[in-house]
Order: C-alpha cells, then sequence, then structure tokens
C-alpha cells in the first residue's frame, strides 16, 4: 500500500498470531483510515509483523458512518437493539 504518510493510531490482538492495526494515511492530498490484519511473519529474519489484505481502507469522510455501524453491534449483540 503506498502511503505517502501513515501514522499508527491504534494496534490490539486478534489471535496469537494475528493482530488488528489502524492507521491513519494520507495519499495524493486525501486522508483515509486503514483498519487492516498484520500476521506475525516467522521467516522473516527480522520476526517482522506484515500486512494482510483482509482490512478495510476508507475516505476519512465515513468515519462518522463506520463509528455509528459499530456502535450499533455492539448494541446489538447486548441486547440493546
Amino acid at each position: 500500500m503506498a502511503s505517502n504518510n501513515q501514522r499508527l493510531v491504534a494496534e490490539f490482538d486478534k489471535n496469537a498470531i494475528e493482530k488488528i492495526k489502524i492507521h491513519v494515511n494520507e495519499y495524493n492530498g486525501n486522508q483515509y483510515v486503514d483498519v487492516r490484519i498484520w500476521f506475525l511473519n516467522e521467516a522473516r529474519s527480522d520476526g517482522g509483523e506484515l500486512p494482510t489484505r483482509k482490512g478495510l481502507r476508507l475516505h476519512c469522510e465515513l468515519i462518522p458512518d463506520l463509528i455509528t455501524a459499530l456502535e450499533k453491534a455492539r448494541d446489538t449483540i447486548a441486547g440493546k437493539a
């Protein structure tokens, strides 16, 4: 993923070998949020993490819609909806 400016804003474990990382990227003057699964690549000499194709890249204007949708999902799971 080509990026002029990428900032990690959050990460958390998905399971023992995968993480979910959230970056804010700037590309061609536009800002995007990238939510992506990363995996531990033990084959690399540095044991570093690599991104997968599994993820979501949204224009920053859509962040409020994503937050609303996630809150609805949380409320549905909690039996509030």
